[in-house]
């Protein structure tokens, strides 16, 4: 059971992530240079620039917060981001929600122009793998945002099972002891005072040197 814990199973949901995230940033890079081709034709288009911008910018806003999503989690999952664990997770689980509702933002965005792409294909500017790829890129969206919700879950569940380790490492910190360890006692004969250690036979005991003088 320990090679299935919560850690292992944050990594596995993680790397799947991982694998659709880097096809998700190949298609949206595509499909952000068709647009800019598409829109060329479409001059006398009315509020062409308003649709240009839009679509575009969900693709190139969805490329960044995914890249950011992925280099940030990487670094929190390795421990290399916050000095506390439970504050690593809870940023995580927090990043990870808001990126998936921004993709499907995306991916909506995307979907209710899918008739201009539609368009682009039908009069020539756009051929059959363009058009395909416009469609992947906002399904891409739909799928990230699933797995980063799951994810969202999983963090949620499970963060006091990833954060234990924290604890249990805390109890094996050497502790310092309280008061300061005191000097070695001082041999039978040695001064005790350094006020009274002057003069011949001063440090004998008063029995060898006729009581006090």
């Amino acid at each position: 059971m320990g090679c299935f814990g919560p850690r292992s199973i944050v990594w596995t949901l993680w790397g799947i992530n991982l694998l659709l995230s880097i096809v998700y940033l190949a298609i949206s890079l595509v499909t952000f240079h068709n647009i800019q081709w598409g829109m060329k034709f479409l001059s006398d288009f009315p509020n062409r620039a308003a649709f240009k911008h839009s679509l575009l910018a969900s693709c190139i806003l969805g490329f960044l917060i995914v890249l950011f999503w992925i280099i940030f989690s990487f670094f929190v999952l390795v421990g290399r981001f916050f000095a506390s664990l439970p504050l690593s997770y809870g940023v995580m689980l927090g990043t990870c929600c808001h990126t998936g509702f921004f993709s499907l933002l995306a991916g909506l965005v995307l979907q209710t122009h899918d008739e201009l792409g539609a368009q682009f294909r039908k009069l020539g500017h756009w051929s059959a793998a363009d058009y395909q790829t416009y469609i992947a890129t906002y399904v891409f969206n739909y799928i990230l945002c699933g797995s980063y919700l799951l994810l969202t879950l999983l963090l949620a569940f499970t963060s006091g099972s990833l954060t234990k380790k924290e604890e249990r490492s805390s109890s094996y910190v050497a502790k310092t002891p309280s008061t300061p360890e005191a000097p070695p006692s001082a041999a039978s004969g040695t001064v005790a005072n350094i006020e009274n250690s002057h003069g011949f036979g001063a440090n004998w005991p008063n029995a060898y040197r006729g009581g006090n003088v």
